[in-house]
């Protein structure tokens, strides 16, 4: 527009555009680095903690096999249902989920993985429970449950980052005085303003969607 586009409003004068401009992309880039690593990390967990419910079901039944009390079979089968759940934990989908969401699937694992440590535990304590199957044994349970516990950190980890990531383009886009959707707004307005000189410039740019998050 050259000498054609000259605001009187400061904010969206070129010269205070442009580092927004940049640091939204700076934000977007971070964002967009962020995603596939916490997806890689989600896959890698689910993957590992596919065959867990079935898994445990084999260690239940040898349990019960045994010769220990009957208060004691409950007990494990108790914790035996908390690690399986009622239901599988909820995949979450990083295009799309906020940070509640994130943290609620965080939650769900961990907590399998915490009962599944307090079940390899109980198990330990009854010198009974010595399987001849290698897969079910207390010290293959152990690294079992190290191994899912890294994991599970990893995602944590992977997670909060996103998080973090998602606030920071949501601030520049949404959340601060200089926020980009409130700027396209005056920018339009002030193109509306200057009449049919700038009626082509400004039909251009109503047709670009600077849409508020709901």
């Amino acid at each position: 527009m050259g000498t054609l586009y000259n605001p009187s409003n400061a904010k969206i004068q070129l010269a205070n555009l442009d580092p927004i401009r940049a640091s939204l992309q700076t934000t977007l880039n971070e964002l967009n680095s962020k995603k596939p690593i916490y997806k890689n990390a989600v896959s890698e967990r689910e993957d590992a903690m596919a065959s867990l419910g079935k898994l445990v079901t084999k260690v239940l039944n040898y349990a019960k096999s045994i010769d220990i009390s009957a208060a004691d079979k409950e007990n494990i089968a108790n914790q035996a249902k908390k690690i399986r759940g009622d239901q599988k934990a909820k995949k979450t989908n990083p295009e799309t989920t906020e940070a509640i969401g994130i943290s609620t699937s965080q939650m769900s694992y961990d907590s399998r993985i915490a009962n599944l440590d307090v079940f390899i535990k109980q198990l330990g304590s009854h010198a009974n429970y010595a399987p001849n199957e290698s897969e079910i044994q207390v010290a293959s349970l152990e690294t079992l449950h190290g191994n899912l516990a890294t994991l599970s950190t990893t995602v944590n980890t992977a997670g909060n980052a996103l998080i973090t990531a998602r606030i920071n383009r949501n601030n520049v886009l949404y959340n601060n005085d200089n926020n980009v959707i409130q700027l396209m707004r005056d920018v339009k307005s002030y193109l509306k303003s200057l009449g049919d000189s700038a009626k082509p410039y400004h039909s251009a740019m109503v047709k670009l969607k600077f849409i508020e998050k709901v």
